[in-house]
């Protein structure tokens, strides 16, 4: 049976997502996706090619991306086609839906959600495919402590990897080499090694700079720091360093590319609320993203319309 594994891009939980169906599904194809319209248009244009030019039935999976409500049209084209060529459908994510966007799947497919802010994608992937695998079980494990922050168990700097590899022309490469990897237990080598040395010397350098030109405002009773991040940073491993620094309730990673990811340092505002007045938001309570309509070199411009989105977000639990 061909099998298709769509999962997150940017962190440790949809690397190790679709590690676990490599577990489970050793022939897989694996590809990794961000948010936005585009990226789910990408994936119709791979699950078209493989519903379409081989008489083989399959399986499609996607982990560790939420359904937004402004991609619902672009999946259900997808799938519904896939469906009428005998294809199956698998969705495993952790996010917040909407209504519309649970049953536009479940129309299709197995809908595998939990939105309760306990669990993580790959937690979900273990328990569904590969509850009694004691090599899935750790992966999942290690997720849940990236994902939420337990700092329960060490953790290789394979989420800074991750980040470096971005960067680099061959990344789709390199993350299916690392889920590759992952599923066959080598969480750590010789050449991450030495890739992690190059990193840190680019990382070290970027989080002087960042830092340098972060602004921290008193937005709508809320402590916000806006943060001109760098490729080389990690967001929610940043946070840290910039909460210890400034003291701030919030954080607003703005990059080059018109994309926020924001992180939060206590509960009084909720990441995800602050997300959805912003294009293409979603995520969690403590940890979300989305784009930004200002022009990115122009910072003023960028601060502003951040301030305006917390202060909605603010506005809406008072």
């Amino acid at each position: 049976m061909k099998v298709m594994i769509f999962s997150h891009e940017s962190d440790l939980d949809g690397l190790y997502s679709a590690a676990i169906g490599l577990i489970r599904y050793p022939q897989a194809m694996t590809v990794f996706l961000g948010y936005g319209r585009e990226n789910f248009e990408k994936m119709g244009n791979f699950v078209y090619s493989a519903t379409h030019y081989s008489k083989e039935r399959g399986l499609v999976i996607v982990a560790d991306l939420g359904l937004n409500d402004d991609t619902i049209e672009t999946c259900d084209q997808v799938f519904s086609d896939a469906v009428r060529n005998g294809w199956q459908i698998m969705w495993v994510d952790h996010h917040p839906w909407s209504q519309a966007a649970i049953d536009t799947v479940k129309k299709y497919g197995e809908l595998v959600h939990d939105a309760s802010g306990k669990k993580c994608a790959a937690d979900l992937m273990h328990e569904r495919l590969l509850p009694e695998n004691d090599l899935a079980a750790k992966l999942a494990s290690m997720a849940h402590t990236m994902d939420f922050f337990t700092k329960d168990q060490y953790l290789t700097p394979i989420t800074e990897m991750i980040k470096y590899y971005q960067t680099l022309p061959d990344f789709y490469e390199r993350m299916t080499e690392l889920a590759h990897k992952s599923a066959r237990g080598i969480l750590w080598d010789a050449d991450m090694q030495s890739d992690y040395v190059r990193y840190e010397k680019l990382r070290d350098e970027a989080r002087v700079q960042v830092l340098a030109v972060t602004e921290v405002k008193e937005t709508a009773g809320v402590k916000v720091a806006y943060v001109p991040t760098s490729q080389y940073l990690q967001s929610s491993l940043f946070s840290e360093e910039v909460f210890a620094v400034t003291g701030a309730d919030l954080a607003m990673f703005y990059s080059g590319k018109g994309k926020v990811s924001i992180r939060r340092n206590n509960g009084r505002v909720s990441c995800r609320a602050v997300a959805a007045n912003l294009p293409e938001g979603g995520g969690h309570d403590y940890a979300a993203g989305a784009t930004f309509s200002s022009d990115p070199e122009n910072r003023s411009a960028v601060v502003a319309e951040l301030e305006a989105a917390v202060s909605k977000a603010v506005s809406q639990i008072l």
